[in-house]
């Protein structure tokens, strides 16, 4: 563990069974092809066929590593939840491009750089989740996850201000189906 780093496989538990396989490979294949039908479009049967076998290489190689625990009806209503937060980020992603511009257009460009700690959520999927979202968003940068914390840069105050009052946390929490602890809100208080 030198210079504070620790490496972790990533895989089934060593006791899983053949059905926890089962669902986890087929439940990666359903998604791999659930995306490839809303990204591609396909209208020939040779369309079909490829995207099918392509989710099949997916889940061979992903089926282990993909989900953090055996995917059941719970997982399913994740699922849909996400579908709910992918507008939602990108909106927010949208909302901060523009804001970015009028900051890198503004004369006086007030960028105001620092560095901010933001609550980690509980399990791996949730951790990575949000800091992937807090990416995503220009602005802002998570640089690392120490302890029960996202380490951020933000460029600007406004960024900094949007990210401490918690709605991308409260996304994330509404995707993961946990609470979404430790955000602070705008009047300091944790939720």
């Amino acid at each position: 563990m030198e210079g504070g780093y620790v490496v972790t496989r990533l895989a089934a538990p060593a006791g899983a069974s053949v059905r926890q396989a089962a669902l986890r490979f087929g439940a990666t294949g359903a998604v791999a092809f659930g995306f490839y039908l809303v990204l591609g479009d396909p209208t020939e049967l040779f369309d079909v066929v490829t995207g099918l076998v392509s989710a099949v290489v997916v889940a061979a190689i992903l089926g282990r590593v993909v989900f953090e625990q055996t995917p059941s009806v719970g997982t399913a209503s994740s699922v849909f939840r996400a579908v709910v937060f992918v507008p939602a980020l990108l909106v927010a992603v949208v909302r901060a491009n523009l804001a970015l511009v009028a900051v890198v257009l503004d004369p006086d460009l007030p960028i105001v750089p620092a560095v901010v700690r933001v609550p980690a959520p509980e399990g791996t999927f949730a951790r990575a989740l949000l800091a992937n979202s807090i990416t995503l968003t220009p602005g802002t940068l998570t640089l690392d996850v120490v302890d029960d914390e996202l380490i951020v840069h933000t460029l600007t105050e406004a960024s900094r201000t949007e990210l401490l009052e918690g709605s991308l946390a409260r996304s994330v929490a509404f995707v993961t189906g946990e609470s979404a602890s430790g955000v602070v809100s705008t009047d300091g208080r944790e939720s």
